[in-house]
């Protein structure tokens, strides 16, 4: 047989009307001898061969998606570790897109059409499984961070419940602001000399501080300065504690304007 023009169609195994051919996977097993007096076969027909060669293709499709799926949630450090994924966190208050003014003025305004969600390229919004919210987008950060220059959601949405706004005016509201959580923290639990936070905070409101002032080995943890932080997630997005981040956001009921 040659492999290289074979286009797999299988009609050469569904009209043998010896039943000398068979696909199989071939790994790690040897070939099976051919009968000595092989006996004959029913001829089948096209329709037969095209059944056949569907439930092969449809059967071979929902392994392969499913070693996909898998293999997308499975990630690994530069040491072939597994990294958990993050989860999603309980919020004491949700977070609504900047521009919203408000979590009450949001979700009396917005109708669910799932522009915004479409619209955003940095998986912060989807659709909330809240019941007194259904299918109402919501902010979360465990797969990205609402970037200080991005607009996408308050240029498409069209009732009203987010706002037209520019990067300049984006970055003077207040959705959220930032807690530290000691117990998780890396620093902390395990010793490492961090400092994500405070890294990638875009508006600086994270800086690393000595946890024992009088100890000049005393390792460094983060504060956040409540007045100048925005809630855009950046922090507890890239923070390296799995699966809650050590360092989360809650949102504001009413935003604050600076």
């Amino acid at each position: 047989m040659d492999y290289s023009r074979c286009v797999d169609c299988f009609n050469c195994i569904e009209n043998c009307k010896f039943g000398a051919m068979k696909y199989r996977f071939a790994y790690g097993k040897k070939a099976e001898p051919a009968p000595v007096n092989p006996t004959p076969v029913k001829e089948t027909t096209q329709e037969g061969s095209d059944a056949g060669r569907r439930a092969f293709i449809a059967s071979s499709a929902i392994a392969l998606t499913s070693a996909a799926l898998h293999a997308q949630d499975k990630k690994t450090d530069g040491g072939l570790a597994t990294i958990l994924p993050k989860k999603k966190i309980e919020r004491e208050t949700p977070i609504t897109p900047f521009g919203s003014e408000s979590v009450k003025d949001f979700y009396r305004k917005c109708t669910a059409c799932q522009l915004c969600v479409s619209a955003c390229p940095n998986n912060v919004l989807r659709p909330s499984s809240d019941l007194n919210h259904l299918m109402q987008p919501e902010m979360s950060y465990e797969k990205g961070y609402c970037r200080p220059e991005c607009t996408k959601c308050s240029e498409v949405c069209p009732a009203g419940a987010i706002k037209k706004i520019t990067p300049a005016e984006k970055t003077s509201f207040k959705v959220g602001i930032a807690q530290w959580n000691r117990d998780l923290c890396v620093v902390l639990t395990d010793g490492v000399d961090c400092g994500n936070c405070a890294r990638h905070c875009p508006t600086g409101a994270i800086m690393m501080v000595s946890l024992n002032p009088d100890n000049p080995r005393s390792p460094k943890i983060p504060a956040v300065n409540e007045a100048v932080c925005i809630g855009c997630g950046a922090c507890e997005n890239l923070c390296p504690a799995r699966p809650i981040s050590a360092i989360t956001v809650n949102g504001l009921q009413v935003h604050i304007k600076n």
